[in-house]
């Protein structure tokens, strides 16, 4: 039993030398070289990307320049009036009631604005529509019936 553990532990010993020059070799390779190729092209990208972001600098630094200059972040916003007339000046006031939405009631309210024609109700912006409608007892009532685009029809009709 002697000789064996003795002949084992010269296996054992040149088994562990054998590992170790194995590994050294190993590790002592040359690492693949990188390709040079693209290091350079990622030089080039990252000189790009910081000439775009030096290039939209400018252009935010100019835009900034031309705002001040304009005073567009200081002008008001223009304020549209609708047209109002003090009593019928195109003739005969045409009959607001053919548009569906108008009565009897919301025509003689109309009339008290200034308001006899189609063509007025059919100019109206956003922003006049909301004022008169602020005026009325049916708020929303000229957005729900439409009346812009009947007035335009009615006068497409005439």
């Amino acid at each position: 039993m002697g000789w064996l553990i003795g002949q084992m532990w010269l296996l054992i010993a040149a088994s562990a030398l054998l590992g170790l020059i194995i590994g050294c070799w190993v590790c002592s390779r040359k690492k693949p070289v990188e390709n040079d190729d693209q290091d350079i092209e990622l030089a080039r990208l990252r000189s790009s990307i910081e000439e775009c972001q030096a290039a939209k600098n400018n252009l935010r630094s100019q835009v900034a320049e031309l705002e001040s200059q304009l005073n567009i972040k200081s002008r008001p916003t223009p304020v549209s009036v609708p047209t109002f007339y003090e009593a019928p000046s195109e003739g005969e006031p045409d009959d607001l009631q053919q548009i569906k939405g108008i009565g009897p009631k919301l025509e003689t309210l109309c009339h008290d604005m200034g308001v006899y024609y189609y063509q007025q109700i059919a100019n109206w912006t956003d922003s006049q529509v909301a004022e008169v409608d602020q005026k009325l007892s049916f708020k929303g009532r000229i957005g729900r019936d439409n009346w812009r685009g009947q007035a335009r029809k009615l006068i497409d009709s005439q």
